[in-house]
């Protein structure tokens, strides 16, 4: 019985959602290649911004995939970053993966960002200069994600869900989008990289588009890294990472990365980023595959990524309407049984916190003070099932998100 209450339950809060978020899932979208042709717009001009030298300016370029005879206007927009260690690679190395994304009704976009020339002042400072690279990257990306931002509240001509934007990438492309997710906070910046962030225009950086949030909402990370797990906080952005087990190029745990020669930057791979999120409760997926290859995947190995997907946009309601980007908070354990908490970092309101049914019904009330980062629920007297947590702060913020009782 209980097993049938809770299956009705998730049917129920599919359909709401649904309602809610005004994305169409239906027919295997974002699941399935339903859609048989794609239109590819190329080489569209995102920014702007100099070359390593500072002097030199280069124009920044991005491809964008739809799926041909969709009139859906509302849908999630996913950025990839293509791989070659920062001093090599194009847009058109990840055309394949964008046109099977927008076969399944995602917007796709291969993005062009700034790369290092490798020089004798490079050669004679191989880390800094690299540390220095990802963060010009860094900037590029927050101003491809700026500027759709911006496209689609100037006629929306690509059709996307502005609160839906997901980033991902190969190898350097998948360190980048990686950093671009959780370095999010000036606190977070290296001390040795704190002047230069700054030079180049802080954390948003000078690439174009201002005004526009860069906060995505997901990330997909093959065979990627990043400085360090902690900057992963509770609440942050959903994560699914893939790597080789004994990766020689990027570590899978945690080394020094190897283009062909090492350069002494510590990256910690996926395989850490995805324990750090298990550890958060971060809603995450992973999958280590044998050999010492580089970026080297079996067929259907994407599947893994394309599943998590379709569940965190059709299921679990991934959105900035449910999950504005001041609001960040979590609900651990989830599914619970007589208690979870819920857990909100860096707290800076007064909220008032509702628990409501299916039917809509409030069942539970509880208030969360200014200062006051984690309160416990006591969820024993619940029927099993899923709720809605519902959070209004005192200035009028809101944020929701799903828990199931067993």
């Amino acid at each position: 019985m209980k097993k049938l209450i809770l299956a009705f339950s998730a049917f129920l809060a599919f359909q709401v959602g649904a309602q809610i978020e005004a994305i169409n899932c239906s027919g295997n979208r974002y699941h399935q290649m339903i859609f048989t042709n794609v239109t590819k717009t190329a080489a569209v001009k995102y920014g702007a911004n100099f070359k390593q030298n500072g002097t030199t300016n280069e124009d920044l370029y991005l491809d964008i995939y739809t799926p041909d005879g969709d009139a859906d206007t509302d849908r999630p927009l996913v950025i990839l970053a293509h791989g070659g260690s920062f001093i090599s690679g194009n847009r058109s190395d990840l055309q394949v993966q964008c046109e099977i994304l927008a076969r399944m009704g995602y917007v796709a976009v291969s993005m062009s960002y700034r790369l290092l020339t490798i020089d004798l002042q490079v050669l004679g400072n191989k880390e800094m200069e690299f540390k220095k690279e990802v963060i010009r990257a860094i900037h590029d990306m927050r101003a491809a994600i700026r500027f759709f931002r911006k496209s689609a509240e100037n006629g929306n001509p690509y059709g996307i869900n502005k609160d839906l934007i997901i980033v991902g990438g190969y190898s350097a492309g998948a360190i980048l989008a990686d950093h671009v997710a959780y370095l999010d906070k000036v606190s977070k910046v290296p001390s040795d990289l704190t002047a230069y962030m700054t030079a180049q225009g802080g954390l948003e950086g000078n690439s174009g588009n201002p005004g526009y949030s860069s906060v995505p909402q997901l990330v997909l990370s093959w065979c990627g890294a990043i400085m360090d797990t902690t900057w992963m906080e509770p609440g942050a952005q959903p994560y699914a990472g893939m790597h080789n087990q004994g990766d020689n190029v990027v570590p899978n745990l945690s080394g020094y990365p190897n283009p062909g020669f090492e350069i002494q930057v510590n990256l910690q791979g996926d395989s850490l980023m995805y324990k750090r999120a298990q550890n958060i409760n971060i809603p995450s997926v992973y999958k280590m595959h044998p050999g010492s290859a580089h970026c080297d995947f079996p067929a259907g190995a994407n599947d893994l990524f394309i599943d998590f997907l379709h569940d965190q946009l059709c299921v679990q309601g991934l959105s900035l309407k449910q999950h504005p980007e001041t609001v960040l908070f979590s609900i651990y354990p989830n599914p619970a049984e007589t208690a979870f908490y819920i857990d909100v970092p860096s707290n800076t309101w007064d909220w008032e916190v509702s628990i409501v049914n299916m039917l809509g019904q409030t069942i539970h009330n509880e208030t969360i003070n200014n200062g006051q980062t984690r309160i416990e629920v006591n969820s024993s007297t619940f029927r099993p099932g899923i709720y809605f947590v519902n959070m209004t702060s005192n200035d009028g913020k809101k944020a929701s998100k799903k828990v199931v009782i067993k």
